[in-house]
């Protein structure tokens, strides 16, 4: 994983492709934290975004705070969050939580590369406030379940719709869309690769 190292295309918000990469889904409204700790008595927060952009690629996943620019996404001077980026195979222990209440919640175990500013192992959480989790969560178990397969990363894959929300002056028949990945309705699952699921009540 590494920090604030994420190219963006000129005057946009989407990531420069490494060679051979396919971005295959982002999606909008997106919480991230990056934790240490085994959450006994409590775990450290060491880098979070309130809101932003998560995009998963044949090879990585990446994220980018809502205010992070072309210009600032590559930042490695600084200990903000402008943009963070870790590969396939630095991911383990996938699990998609679907709260009855509060938003569904992807987490996995996340391990440093080289001179990628982020010191130790740490828990990855990304929490998807406007819906379009399940589809993030089961591309992303995909794409680590074949690249460990194989062995090598898939060389292509068929990009599915992004999920930005529904419109701003959506009616309340549309007010469901926001939990389209089933935080309100039973999901439907993969065959070919299910994330690992959680059903808890908050407390």
């Amino acid at each position: 994983m590494a920090l604030n190292a994420v190219m963006l295309q000129q005057g946009t918000r989407h990531p420069v492709p490494l060679p051979n990469e396919n971005f295959l889904y982002h999606c909008n409204g997106v919480k991230f934290e990056l934790k240490s700790g085994d959450g006994y008595p409590g775990d450290t927060v060491l880098f979070n975004s309130g809101s932003g952009t998560v995009f998963v690629s044949n090879k990585r996943i990446v994220f980018l705070p809502a205010e992070t620019t072309h210009e600032t996404s590559v930042n490695p001077s600084t200990s903000k969050l402008h943009s963070f980026t870790i590969p396939h195979v630095n991911l383990r222990d996938h699990k998609f939580a679907q709260p009855l209440f509060g938003a569904n919640r992807f987490e996995a175990v996340a391990t440093p590369v080289h001179g990628g500013n982020v010191p130790g192992t740490a828990r990855l959480v990304l929490t998807f406030k406007e819906g379009g989790g399940f589809d993030f969560a089961t591309i992303a178990r995909k794409m680590s379940q074949r690249i460990s397969e194989i062995g090598e990363i898939p060389p292509h894959e068929e990009e599915l719709p992004g999920y930005d929300g529904p419109p701003p002056d959506a009616g309340a028949a549309d007010s469901q869309l926001r939990n389209h990945d089933g935080a309100n309705d039973p999901p439907s699952y993969s065959a070919d690769a299910p994330p690992v699921y959680e059903q808890h009540e908050r407390r």
